[in-house]
């Protein structure tokens, strides 16, 4: 059937509607497909009291403290005979001036320690420190295979002999200051007034399957349908930008959705998806940053198949642990034709509590699967590649705040109808109009975008095909 968009007139609905042979029942069948979003997840979730914030400006800052201390990395020396043998003392040439004497630093593994005795000295745009084994062993040394450029060393403590006066180094984190914008969003429709007037022949189903005979009820559901389905995909994808123009010359400035925000996160490519690379990847968000235990929970998005992913995964876990052999929960009384003790058997998997006290609990984000979007087909089992894409996103917070927010402009958000001599009640009768025109539009404006304290707490597993 003939498509159309934007404007409504009555040659449309003519085509579409009315000027068939003979109609099959009063309703139309809209074709089974992807045009279902009722269920927009991140919109839904972000909604939640404390996830969502109003700013002033297009654009928000925020500091993020990083660890307060960070590895020295080597940057070379002139070296003879094995460093250390003999409790003799060698040159270390380090990136920073943040060590005194008396810290004791060591090139990756404790074992291999090293006292510094003077320094730093200013060498080039580095820093040059003398150092000291620290061992009893007169035939100790450190292996040259730590004294390559690039090697990250660190510091332990601080030690001193009696009556010592001096005192060992303290390094302060300083905020990283982190920039987003927001995104600029627009939708509209028009009608004319025969059109919006007009009773169809047949009964239009929209986007959430409702039936409607009048084509302006069809016509302003079908538009907030899809509306809400952009701000999802906004959420999702939209790329940083400020290079493009619009018409009127101005550039259009767009913020990044999450897929971009996450591409300094934690992100795995996968070829074959298992309870394992589940438990090593989420150890890869929570190592040595959150203790185990009750707070490491994770809400993971991905399409249809990766929740049958996720699910085999964790059935080939449970079935292997030796654990439990039989669940009665999976068997239930059914009926049949067939045999008069008929049973059923079944069950999903959604939430995986694994060791250490990691949780994921898996959320089916319908943008993952849909088909009018993504054309990269995974050639194994023929389903659009990105349904299975794992996105783990940690929303706990300091306190009661969210890790992850979503933004809105003070007053960013404008819905408007711009009227004729037809307007969404009617026709417009002894009333101020805007055009002479016999029709109405709507238009609708939202400035919005989505923000990611820390992106460190979050992660993708990523479908990649070798």
């Amino acid at each position: 059937m003939p498509w159309h968009s934007n404007f409504t007139e009555m040659n449309h609905l003519g085509r579409a509607m009315i000027a068939k042979p003979d109609v099959f029942g009063d309703k139309m069948t809209r074709v089974f497909s992807s045009y279902n979003y009722s269920d927009n997840p991140m919109t839904s979730v972000l909604s939640q009291t404390g996830r969502e914030v109003t700013i002033n400006s297009n654009e928000w800052e925020w500091q993020l403290r990083g660890a307060s201390t960070r590895p020295l990395i080597y940057q070379g020396a002139q070296l003879t005979g094995n460093p250390g043998q003999y409790n003799t003392t060698f040159e270390v040439i380090l990136d920073l001036p943040d060590l005194q004497p008396g810290d004791v630093i060591h090139p990756g593994s404790p074992k291999y320690q090293v006292r510094v005795q003077t320094g730093p000295q200013k060498k080039g745009v580095y820093h040059s420190y003398r150092v000291a084994p620290v061992n009893k062993d007169d035939a100790f040394f450190i292996p040259t295979r730590y004294f390559k450029p690039g090697q990250k060393w660190s510091k332990l403590f601080s030690q001193y002999p009696e009556a010592s006066e001096q005192d060992g180094s303290t390094t302060y984190a300083l905020p990283m200051t982190l920039k987003n914008r927001l995104s600029r969003y627009r939708k509209k429709y028009q009608v004319t007034g025969d059109a919006a007037n007009e009773v169809l022949a047949v009964k239009v189903p929209d986007s959430g399957g409702k039936m409607h005979n009048m084509w302006i009820k069809y016509a302003e559901t079908e538009y907030w349908s899809q509306w809400y389905r952009e701000l999802e995909r906004g959420n999702w994808y939209s790329r940083s930008s400020d290079k493009v123009e619009g018409a009127n010359g101005r550039p259009v400035y767009s913020g990044p959705g999450i897929q971009e925000l996450l591409e300094d996160s934690h992100t795995h490519f996968y070829n074959v998806f298992s309870a394992k690379l589940l438990e090593e990847f989420t150890m890869d968000i929570f190592y040595n940053r959150v203790t185990p235990g009750a707070s490491r929970k994770l809400k993971v998005f991905t399409g249809e198949y990766g929740m049958l992913l996720f699910h085999r995964a964790v059935t080939n876990e449970y079935q292997g642990s030796g654990f439990i052999t039989v669940d009665s929960n999976f068997i239930e009384s059914s009926s049949s034709d067939y045999h008069s003790n008929s049973k059923a058997f079944g069950y999903q998997f959604t939430k995986y509590k694994m060791a250490n006290g990691t949780e994921v609990e898996v959320i089916h984000n319908p943008l993952y699967d849909d088909r009018e979007i993504h054309f990269d087909i995974d050639p194994v089992t023929g389903y659009p590649t990105e349904s299975m894409r794992f996105t783990f996103m940690d929303f706990s917070g300091e306190g009661t705040e969210s890790n992850v927010k979503r933004v809105k402009k003070r007053n960013g958000y404008s819905l408007v109808y711009v009227n004729g001599l037809q307007n969404p009640y009617g026709p417009v009768k002894n009333a101020m109009a805007s055009h002479a025109g016999d029709y109405y539009s709507m238009h609708v404006k939202e400035q919005c975008g989505v923000h990611i304290e820390d992106v460190t707490r979050c992660g993708e597993l990523i479908l990649k095909r070798a």
